[in-house]
């Protein structure tokens, strides 16, 4: 039997919970093996960086990234939250730019507006900075869904850009 990794992310868990679902295994189900913090009415589900919360009676083959007969299928990167979106706020070179994203997307995908679209810097540039949470050192992986970094039920979160560590010599 085929099992698939249901890696799951939400406000409050420490780390990524990885669970073990079959095919045919809906997300309610799933997430029932789980003591989520928090209250479990008004919880939204959403999909790594996709917009919009998903149903939780979905069937897990059905939301897999790649055709379920194929091999290489990748792990189901699923969010749960309060929010349906968090707005997150962004601040470079004392320009502030905000913009709403769903809870599961990722630091990285809001990096990359942040730095190509809402401050135009060129890709070199662009690479060379990281997000890191205003008014702290905490630099978040890139993995991370930003609706793990909201404060109890405030939807929103706060970005410095920032330079990467430069080693010189």
């Amino acid at each position: 039997m085929k099992i698939i990794d249901v890696l799951l992310q939400s406000h409050g868990l420490a780390d990524i919970a990885v669970l073990e679902a079959k095919p045919e295994d809906t997300l309610a189900a799933i997430l029932s093996r789980i003591d989520l913090p928090g209250d479990k009415e008004g919880r939204f589900l959403f999909l790594e960086d996709i917009d919009g919360a998903i149903d939780g009676h979905a069937v897990i083959e059905e939301l897999l990234p790649l055709p379920p007969d194929d091999d290489a299928t990748g792990p189901l990167r699923v969010h749960v939250s309060h929010c349906r979106h968090v707005e997150v706020l962004v601040r470079f070179n004392g320009e502030t730019e905000k913009r709403p994203f769903a809870p599961g997307a990722t630091v990285e995908r809001v990096k990359r507006w942040a730095a190509r679209r809402a401050f135009h810097l060129s890709p070199r540039d662009a690479a060379e900075h990281v997000l890191q949470i205003k008014g702290t050192t905490t630099r978040p992986d890139r993995d991370v869904h930003v609706g793990t970094l909201t404060q109890h039920h405030t939807c929103a979160v706060a970005f410095d850009l920032v330079p990467c560590q430069r080693v010189e010599g």
